[in-house]
């Protein structure tokens, strides 16, 4: 007798064939070590009645993170591979590897109605009201309907992949702010550095491009940029060349961006240090200010500064203090990794128990018998919540434009409409009538892919067959002229 797919699924023992033809079935608080094989014919002809109605129980579409690990799934290890997987009472899930170190993941269940879609080389096809769908969850044909509902992937540290939630756009990360290459006017080509940059964020971080721009009014052509490979992770390769450069200290600017990031271009400070070996020791440091923020009891991100000897000889007992401006004290730490130069100077700021606003204070760092050197340290602290760089969005340059899915506010997806040069509004991108994600229709409105409820851009019920509340509405802090904005 044929299972019903459109039912909760059930555990399945091991030596059991799936129901779902394919699904390997792991509990939400294990870590998987195996997926059984996807058959690429379909996700067997169970999963689809031919009944025209909603299942009797739809599964919830966005599964609570599970763990899958790739390298222990031979479908996975090839670009282009897929497998399913199913978690607990959630949906099944399909899962692909799109590129050397990029996943994709896919919730199977139909947005019109909540059947399980079965799975075919070419396409995804719902075999209630048939709705067709592209190997990316795009709805192509059949009954009209938003796309499949893509999930977050992210990477963990030891490769493993954390799947489940909706997705959210990518944040570029670097490993480090700042390189330095020290050379002297008769020594060799500094070995070249490398740089990691990683999505901190969700999807795929692809697009990767770098631009190089060099200190105002100096020398330039001393610096070469190599990319490893244009989709994150990637490795950004430096090499410095002294050639004919005099004395003296250099600098550039390297902007690193990508496609969709929500953190926009982030920045590397490059220097080069020609020394004189003949001249006596002097203390350089690779920046003279750093920038820090993050929403209420947050800790940034550390940065790094690099103490360098620019003459001779031999530059020791590097110390540092700091004084605070007006406001908050104890908000800021720095660890030398060695009181001899060469050092690195690990710098922290903690809001803590600050209030919002902007606090400063001043890092000196000294040496034996030379002049020290100072850094202006600035943290702002924001409200909790959803921070949103506004250029990462294009439609938001526009007044009247809706951005859509911009991150997750209470567990469910937000859009962000520009209602004039300076304010903006939020929404939950939940219908009001039953729970389903709405889609953005033409940059300008709402639509649910469920019942047809139409929202303006103002998340006023417009129309559709059963009436619908307005959206939600959330909570948005913005400053005029700030890049950023947050929503609560």
């Amino acid at each position: 007798m044929r299972s019903d797919p459109t039912s909760p699924p059930s555990p399945v023992p091991s030596s059991e064939p799936s129901p779902c033809g394919g699904c390997h079935r792991l509990d939400r608080r294990q870590f998987l070590a195996s997926a059984s094989v996807l058959s690429l014919g379909a996700l067997v002809s169970g999963c689809g009645d031919g009944i025209i109605g909603a299942p009797e129980q739809v599964l919830d579409a966005v599964p609570a993170p599970f763990r899958l690990d790739p390298a222990a799934i031979p479908e996975l290890a090839q670009i282009g591979g897929r497998t399913v997987v199913a978690s607990g009472t959630s949906a099944p899930v399909l899962v692909e590897r799109v590129g050397s170190a990029q996943f994709r993941a896919l919730s199977l269940v139909c947005p019109h109605r909540g059947t399980i879609v079965e799975v075919a080389s070419d396409r995804l096809r719902c075999p209630n009201h048939e709705a067709v769908f592209a190997t990316d969850g795009t709805w192509l044909s059949g009954q009209p309907t938003a796309g499949l509902t893509a999930l977050d992937v992210r990477r963990n540290s030891d490769g493993s992949l954390q799947i489940g939630g909706a997705i959210t756009p990518p944040v570029l990360a670097l490993d480090r702010n700042t390189v330095v290459f020290v050379t002297s006017l008769t020594g060799a080509a500094p070995a070249a550095q490398t740089v990691a940059i990683a999505n901190d964020g969700g999807g795929i971080l692809s697009g990767l491009a770098v631009t190089l721009t060099y200190g105002s009014g100096q020398r330039t052509g001393w610096l070469s940029l190599s990319l490893s490979q244009a989709s994150a992770p990637s490795v950004l390769t430096l090499s410095a060349q002294r050639g004919t450069l005099p004395v003296g200290t250099y600098t550039a600017t390297v902007s690193v961006t990508g496609a969709g990031i929500s953190n926009g271009a982030q920045t590397l400070t490059v220097s080069l240090l020609v020394q004189d070996l003949s001249t006596p020791a002097s203390l350089q440091l690779s920046t003279a200010a750093l920038s820090f923020s993050g929403p209420l009891g947050s800790a940034p991100a550390p940065q790094v500064v690099q103490c360098i000897n620019s003459g001779g000889g031999t530059l020791i007992g590097l110390a540092t203090t700091v004084a605070y401006g007006t406001g908050g004290t104890g908000w800021l730490s720095a660890t030398l990794s060695q009181t001899t130069a060469p050092a690195a100077l690990t710098v922290r700021a903690t809001a803590g128990a600050l209030a919002i606003g902007s606090y400063t204070a001043t890092l000196t760092v000294s040496a034996t018998g030379v002049a020290s050197r100072s850094i202006t340290v600035t943290l702002t602290v924001t409200t909790t919540g959803l921070q949103v760089t506004i250029s990462a969005w294009p439609a938001l340059a526009n007044v009247g434009g809706v951005a859509g899915s911009v991150g997750n506010v209470n567990g469910g997806p937000v859009a962000v409409v520009r209602v004039s040069a300076t304010s903006f509004a939020a929404f939950s991108m939940r219908c009001p009538h039953a729970g389903t994600t709405i889609n953005v229709v033409n940059g300008a409105s709402f639509r649910c892919p469920n019942h047809g409820a139409l929202f303006n851009g103002a998340g006023v019920w417009q129309s559709s067959p059963q009436r619908a509340e307005n959206l939600t509405p959330l909570t948005v802090i913005y400053t005029p002229g700030a890049a950023t904005l947050t929503v609560t």
